[in-house]
């Protein structure tokens, strides 16, 4: 746990900070580039608001937090000093959507005394501002008399200027949710058990002048954070409580909370963009991550639903076995993919007892021939009561390179706790992590490298369940939402394509969509190690499939030249010396004209993987190359929930 210095030995800088004035104290903190301002204000209790472009953005809105003790630090909070900070500079994502993150930023500490508290309590505020968001954080030093405290209620609030459209989270315990179009302003405030409703972040708001992203960054050993609407245009933060029903967090001072985001740009490619919640992360925690590596895994028999050699196991209950498992590793080695991922039913309470269905040593043995390594799923409670030590050291030492633990289902402050000691655990063993049943991403894959990707989305996987939920609608908002938070494990590649009119739930499971959409996702849904879903029985021969081939999961550096929310998105993604470029619409038909002004000089391959939409066949692919170069303006078109993939090399490289 990162614990900044007591803001209590900062010296005042800035007059009319003092206990007392009459119209109270307030801060402008700029973004380096001068467009975006943070308020923050004492006059009629602490607030904060948020202009770009000199256009308000956040209304004056509330700050704040109240303890079980009835302590409440902000509703009479006086600001008695200040310090200001800057800082310009890059640090290496080996990890993420570019190689060098520039971290660019300016910071202003504030000092504050809340007045009606006896005696009085001394509190701080943490202020950044970014070129593309703004953030704050609570302080509480050894000052503040806390001591060890319960937090029972977060005041924090984001009142927006109007009633603007926005895309909100559903209620969800692992962030399986779809993100609806709605308002600020029909927003819940309570779900059917007259709880306040949990909204899963991000929320994102389109403002007339910019686009906003509502996250948390650096959650470390507190609570998750959701948003509760209020029925007007301000909507509310509440935390996910405590698994012993004590408070939300327990904690002892000095102590600083998660820092709440806005992530803000004047269009909706500029949040793709973002690398703000990684930013705002602590830093590594691990002395040496060289051995963390990403690309490709093969999955199993689970998400196709069937496996021939046990037909009696369909749909959900479909597993793998030793046949099953060598079929995936055979595929995955033809492919020249690095992984594979023996998935749950491998064994019964005890992760280091395998079941006589899968020869596990078997399996990583014929891995190894194959130059295949293997990842192995575990239940959460399962690793939890065997214990970390013992499961980790026992499938390291049989092999396995990472873990795939799931149903964690939860945002407490105990399993945020969990998280962070589960990853230090798994990097003793050079062990990477896949969360599933997981939160929304916090910016810990910076802190931990070897959380080398999660789930918290409703993914590819709900193609296999009732309902229908992974709609064109729902995988074109993806990017603008869920997507800008951090790596994504939704498991794309699925090659039983399906006009959405035509979808049903099948076995082996189909997908809604084109299969050039497929191809899309796994450039444009960013994560370093991408679980391909699909089986040998439906990859091999077929068209599409040599896009899989050679593919980066990891970046060099990233455009996006067409992004509209729900509607379409445009990615270009850099690896080397090669762009890979992605395109996905909604539910009608599009034409997007895509300026090629990212490439370099001199003339460009671009091998292309496009629908075919006169033929309105959903799995066919119309493969071509061209020359093109950075003055070629291109146009792609899709069917109705349909994608685009291509691979851009320098002419002379074949792709």
């Amino acid at each position: 746990m990162r614990i900044i210095p007591a803001l209590l030995t900062l010296m005042p800088l800035l007059a009319g900070a003092m206990l007392g004035t009459a119209r109270g104290a307030t801060y402008d903190l700029h973004s380096p580039d001068g467009h975006l301002t943070i308020t923050v204000s004492d006059a009629v209790g602490l607030h904060y608001q948020v202009r770009c472009d000199q256009q308000t953005v956040m209304a004056p809105s509330v700050l704040g937090l109240e303890f079980r003790d009835g302590t409440r630090l902000g509703p009479a909070a006086v600001i008695t000093g200040a310090q200001s900070d800057r800082h310009n500079g890059t640090w290496e994502n080996r990890f993420g959507k570019r190689r060098t993150v520039r971290d660019h930023w300016r910071e202003l500490r504030l000092i504050l005394v809340e007045t009606n508290q006896m005696p009085a309590r001394q509190f701080g505020l943490i202020v950044r501002a970014y070129d593309d968001g703004v953030a704050f954080r609570y302080d509480l030093p050894a000052a503040s008399g806390l001591g060890h405290f319960i937090l029972t209620h977060e005041l924090t609030e984001f009142r927006f200027a109007d009633n603007y459209p926005c895309w909100a989270g559903e209620e969800s315990s692992c962030a399986e949710n779809q993100y609806p179009a709605a308002t600020l302003t029909t927003l819940p405030a309570t779900n059917a058990a007259g709880h306040r409703y949990e909204s899963v972040l991000p929320l994102l708001v389109a403002t007339p002048n910019a686009y906003v992203a509502i996250a948390e960054s650096d959650l470390l050993d507190w609570a998750g954070m959701f948003v509760s609407g209020t029925g007007s245009p301000a909507v509310e933060v509440t935390l996910a409580g405590r698994q012993d029903h004590q408070g939300l967090v327990a904690s002892t001072v000095p102590r600083v909370s998660p820092w709440r985001v806005l992530m803000i740009g004047r269009h909706p490619a500029d949040l793709i963009n973002s690398d703000l919640i990684a930013n705002l992360a602590t830093p590594s925690q691990l002395a040496d991550s060289s051995w963390v590596k990403p690309g490709i895994s093969a999955w199993d028999a689970w998400w196709t639903g069937v496996n021939p050699s046990l037909p009696q196991y369909t749909g959900v209950a479909a597993r793998g076995d030793t046949r099953s498992h060598e079929e995936y590793i055979d595929f995955a080695a033809e492919m020249g993919w690095p992984y594979q991922l023996v998935d749950w039913h491998w064994y019964e309470r005890d992760p280091t007892q395998p079941l006589p269905l899968v020869d596990l040593p078997a399996v990583l043995a014929h891995a190894r021939e194959k130059h295949v390594q293997e990842f192995v799923w575990m239940h959460s409670q399962d690793l939890h009561h065997v214990g970390f030590e013992k499961v980790f050291a026992t499938v390291a030492a049989w092999g396995a390179v990472g873990v795939k633990v799931d149903f964690m289902n939860s945002d407490s402050q105990e399993t945020v706790q969990w998280y962070a000691a589960a990853l230090a655990a798994a990097a003793r063993y050079h062990l990477m992590v896949d969360f599933h049943g997981a939160y929304k991403p916090t910016g810990l894959a910076r802190t931990y490298p070897n959380f080398i990707t999660q789930e918290g989305v409703l993914g590819n996987e709900y193609n296999k369940l009732p309902g229908g939920r992974c709609t064109p609608r729902h995988t074109i908002t993806l990017p603008f939402t869920r997507g800008l938070l951090g790596p994504m494990d939704f498991t794309p590649g699925g090659f039983l394509n399906r006009a959405p009119k035509d979808f049903q739930v099948t076995y082996p499971a189909a997908v809604m969509g084109s299969r050039a959409r497929q191809l899309a996702m796994t450039v444009i849904y960013q994560s370093p190690l991408l679980v391909l879903c699909d089986s040998p029985a439906n990859y091999r021969g077929q068209p599409g499939i040599e896009f899989f081939r050679g593919l980066p999961t990891v970046w060099d550096d990233t455009v996006v030249p067409v992004a509209e929310v729900g509607r379409s998105i445009v990615i270009a993604r850099r690896a080397g010396d090669r762009w890979y470029l992605a395109a996905m619409n909604g539910d009608d038909a599009t034409t997007l004209r895509v300026p090629l002004t990212f490439l370099g000089r001199g003339d460009w391959t671009l091998h292309r993987f496009g629908d075919q939409p006169e033929g309105h066949d959903y799995q066919a692919i119309r493969e071509t190359r061209e020359t093109v170069n950075r003055h070629t303006t291109l146009p792609l078109s899709l069917l109705p929930a349909g994608g685009f993939a291509g691979v851009l090399s320098p002419a002379g490289h074949r792709p």
